[in-house]
């Protein structure tokens, strides 16, 4: 069975809708909305449109969820409520690249982003544990954050599917901009404490990339299974006669991964030191996989090679090299390194630990070398094209979805605060009691 076949996949019946893309939805009645859509003009403020440059004493007015019109002379709808946000910065709404907000609560209520049962789960879909009422979610739009990535957590090997999540909204459905966006792994420490410790594999770094290659080449073996059923299936339909074909037997887990193999699907992996970046590297070239490496504390050392291979990297969090051993040699030049070497990449915070600290992350790398633009693209439109969504989310321009943030001055100053968010051009009310 060749690979490019392989690769164009089948139309067997329970396969389609293994996965969706939905448009960003308009904001619905949600707990942290405002009711009643309006159009609403920001008037006489600096406008960083992050594709565009930036606009002085600029106007932007948001209609039916929608940026409507950008620049400095728009002419104002006569039906608008002008909001003068003069002496103000206006941004795209912040994108947090890798979050278990939504799926992390109080200590009592758990936390349901990590299947620690299994060290291979790709089938896992974030969007059946992601709620809406998570106390964290104002706490994030509160600093910005309109949209994030909601992703399983790392302790295993493959952990399952991350969604684009837009923060406002009734139900997940009704939030989610796009599922899935990739499949999660990690190496290094991670998956081998947990499972090695149960005399269970993976044990060792080796045992790690050996079981990752062994669940891929499973993958490949299940795709020409359906490949050749789909030809069997083809020829019944054109012979009229006989028994028709049974499928095989569907394995999930095999399933989540077609999209991988096939590349349409990226491979998120999480990984932090040296060696274990050039496995990941290694592995993901054996099999033609998409790849965007998570974490990546050391990713400074390998920025040639991902410039090279087009793989992106969502950076962080940058207090990493405190907490866990395997990154102690991060260095929050990191970012400044990447955008030198070409490489497209985002903030993450990592959890709802850091929830609010989003901003203090891409102003870490500003203080040590980044560029303020690159810093803002970081924030907005690199996450926003890397998961797919930048039809919809990370720049200020007409018709793109109205997830706007007004900030006192420039946000990657100290002195930058959140003054007002919009999601779907409604303004989102601050977190309370």
């Amino acid at each position: 069975m060749s690979r490019e076949k392989l690769r164009r996949g089948v139309s067997i019946p329970w396969l389609m809708g293994s996965f969706w893309v939905a448009a960003a939805p308009a904001v619905g009645a949600g707990v942290h909305a405002q009711s009643g859509p309006e159009t609403v003009a920001l008037q006489g403020g600096r406008l960083l449109t992050v594709t565009n440059g930036v606009m002085e004493n600029g106007t932007l007015v948001m209609r039916n969820g929608r940026i409507a019109a950008i620049g400095e002379s728009v002419s104002v709808p006569q039906d608008a409520r002008v909001v003068d946000v003069s002496g103000m910065t206006v941004t795209p709404g912040l994108l947090d690249g890798f979050t278990n907000l939504g799926v992390a609560d109080y200590p009592s209520l758990g936390r349901d982003d990590d299947e620690a049962t299994d060290p291979v789960t790709p089938h896992l879909r974030i969007t059946d544990a992601f709620n809406p009422e998570n106390k964290f979610i104002p706490l994030a739009l509160a600093s910005g954050v309109t949209a994030v990535l909601c992703a399983p957590a790392d302790g295993n090997l493959l952990a399952g599917q991350s969604a684009v999540v837009r923060l406002v909204g009734e139900t997940v459905e009704e939030m989610v901009v796009r599922f899935p966006v990739g499949v999660h792994g990690a190496l290094g420490e991670a998956p081998k404490m947990r499972y090695g410790e149960r005399n269970r594999m993976p044990q060792t770094r080796m045992g790690s990339a050996a079981l990752l290659r062994q669940t891929f080449v499973r993958v490949q073996e299940y795709g020409e299974k359906l490949a050749w059923h789909q030809e069997r299936m083809e020829a019944w339909d054109r012979e009229d006669e006989g028994t028709e074909p049974d499928p095989p037997e569907r394995d999930p887990k095999l399933e989540a991964l077609l999209p991988v193999l096939r590349g349409e699907t990226p491979l998120i992996v999480s990984a932090d030191r040296f060696d274990d970046l050039h496995t990941v590297l290694r592995i993901a070239g054996e099999f033609d996989i998409p790849l965007i490496l998570n974490h990546g504390a050391e990713a400074h050392r390998v920025a040639r090679e991902l410039a090279e291979g087009e793989i992106p990297v969502v950076w962080g969090p940058g207090n990493a090299a405190f907490r866990e051993l395997e990154s102690r040699k991060g260095d929050p030049v990191t970012p400044m390194a990447l955008a030198e070497a070409g490489v497209p990449f985002a903030f993450q915070t990592g959890s709802v630990e850091n929830v609010t600290g989003l901003l203090a992350e891409a102003r870490l790398a500003v203080r040590h070398g980044l560029a303020p633009e690159e810093a803002l693209r970081a924030l907005t439109l690199y996450p926003a094209r890397m998961f797919g969504v930048a039809d919809e989310l990370g720049v200020l321009e007409v018709g793109k979805a109205a997830d706007v943030v007004v900030f006192s001055s420039d946000p990657l100053e100290e002195s930058g605060r959140v003054e007002m968010v919009f999601v779907g051009g409604e303004r989102v009310r601050e977190p309370g009691p």
